[in-house]
């Protein structure tokens, strides 16, 4: 097996599931979708990039639970908080403000939703990347041509919408 295209699968991956989870979150709390994010298409990064991380910790470490759970706080936390900060001092965006919350930093995170990461997090290491595995090793074949797909999906998003910001901001 191919590590890079593993992790770059499980990137893709969460980064949908992240932006399903999104959409489902506002639907149910604003009774509407979500209007925009920073990328054109269905891909939350933030995801992707916290869920990779624990995943290649969890299988390279094989870590105990306890030791998991810690993980499943941090670095979705760290994660959100360093997205939460570019975005609003490269791009000038602000996507969530948790600012009206207790226990908030900056008003990019706040132990609410670091508490709601660390569940679904852990649940997603533990109960749901395992299925994912198992799927990916039965057509690993064709999942890398869906990571190679994937990622110029992903990049002419992110080309578009660089541009998109390029052209709001001049």
């Amino acid at each position: 097996m191919n590590l890079l295209v593993y992790l770059v699968f499980n990137f893709i991956i969460y980064s949908f599931i992240g932006w399903l989870i999104e959409e489902l979150y506002a639907f149910i709390v604003d009774k509407r979708f979500k209007k925009e994010g920073f990328l054109i298409g269905p891909f939350k990064p933030m995801y992707g990039i916290a869920m990779t991380l624990l995943i290649l910790y969890d299988s390279a470490l094989n870590i105990n639970r306890i030791i998991l759970l810690v993980l499943c706080f941090f670095i979705p936390t760290t994660v959100e908080y360093v997205s939460g900060y570019m975005l609003k001092h490269i791009f000038n965006k602000v996507y969530w403000d948790y600012s009206n919350l207790k226990y908030n930093v900056n008003g990019f995170i706040t132990l609410k939703f670091s508490l709601y990461w660390t569940v679904l997090s852990f649940i997603g290491v533990k109960y749901i990347q395992p299925i994912f595995y198992s799927i990916y090793i039965s057509a690993e074949e064709f999942f890398q041509l869906f990571v190679i797909v994937s990622i110029i999906t992903f990049i002419i998003d992110f080309y578009f919408t660089l541009k998109k910001f390029a052209i709001s901001n001049s």
